[in-house]
């Protein structure tokens, strides 16, 4: 079998260092992800038929006329300067499959060689894994895992959103992903937050390992800023301190309740906890504080793009990454 070439899907709830990790695998010479999340593979994989024949010009691009109304776009043209031309696009595809065209975009914006490890870093795939390793059988996923007490606190400090909620969704995507990927152990890695930024090397190696690459020292240093909020917003740097940091700055009764709700899955994980009870979140619970955290959301796009824009640019971004 030749050598791994790709795709490598970075996957982990959001907030739980994925940046970082692009980060440091973008500082290998063979490796390359784009500086934005797709986020939209399993909504093509979905609906691929819709786009009709792409292999005709005219078709594909009404095809590019659509599609670059996707976040991964939006935020490609507003923070790079860069969009793919329909005919660019069009040229490269070998195949003008969802795996093909996809692939076709990830080089192009990663600059990837033919020799290269083509990816995606984008959390919401996470939810996803069994489907995009049908898709691309030869896959591989590293998934990062952050402790979910910290977890909860930067979703609520950067995003306003419901610890409960967040805490909840932790444990169950989590768990999901876990035992999913039973399946396809042997093209499936994870590596905790924790460890990662206190001991980048051996973890950073044994990755290389399993991309059959070999480890070089500029994975340690980081060429640009990965974190644009938050503890280790502008850092130019892997900020080792970034953890633990529930145990001075959460609430004793939130903590308790964010371990009675995710702790099977921390321990499992060989986090500490002290709280042995467990609890769920009901559904119409998690419906409310998903409006809840939806409209957080918008109000953050508001001040960009006023309102009207605001609310499509969730809306498009929520029915493109839904599970279902």
């Amino acid at each position: 079998m030749s050598e791994f070439q790709g795709p490598l899907f970075v996957v982990g709830m959001p907030r739980s260092g994925t940046k970082l990790l692009r980060g440091l695998l973008n500082e290998h010479s063979r490796i390359g992800i784009p500086l934005n999340e797709t986020e939209f593979l399993p909504h093509w994989l979905r609906t691929w038929s819709d786009f009709g024949d792409l292999s005709d010009l005219s078709t594909f691009q009404a095809f590019h006329a659509e599609v670059i109304g996707s976040v991964y776009f939006v935020h490609r043209l507003e923070e790079h300067g860069q969009q793919i031309t329909a005919a660019d696009w069009h040229a490269r595809c070998a195949r003008f499959t969802p795996q093909g065209v996809f692939e076709a975009l990830i080089r192009h914006d990663t600059r990837s060689g033919d020799g290269d490890i083509w990816g995606d870093k984008s959390p919401g795939y996470l939810a996803h894994l069994p489907v995009l390793k049908a898709a691309f059988p030869r896959a591989k996923f590293i998934h990062i895992v952050r402790d979910v007490r910290d977890y909860c606190m930067s979703m609520q400090q950067a995003f306003g959103k419901s610890p409960t909620r967040a805490a909840q969704r932790w444990r169950d995507r989590i768990a999901t992903a876990r035992q999913q990927a039973t399946a396809f152990s042997r093209d499936y890695a994870e590596v905790r937050y924790e460890d990662l930024v206190q001991a980048p090397e051996p973890h950073l190696r044994r990755l290389c390992d399993f991309l059959g690459q070999p480890f070089e020292p500029a994975m340690l240093t980081l060429s640009r800023p990965t974190e644009n909020i938050g503890a280790a917003k502008g850092a130019q740097r892997i900020v080792s301190t970034n953890t633990e940091k529930w145990r001075t700055g959460m609430p004793d009764r939130q903590r308790a309740l964010i371990e009675r709700l995710a702790g099977d899955v921390l321990a499992s994980l060989d986090y500490p906890i002290t709280e042995t009870g467990r609890c769920v979140v009901s559904q119409p619970h998690m419906l409310m504080l998903q409006a809840h955290d939806g409209l957080q959301l918008i109000r953050r796009e508001v001040d960009k793009r006023g309102v009207i824009s605001a609310v499509r640019f969730r809306m498009r971004l929520f029915l493109e990454t839904r599970t279902r």
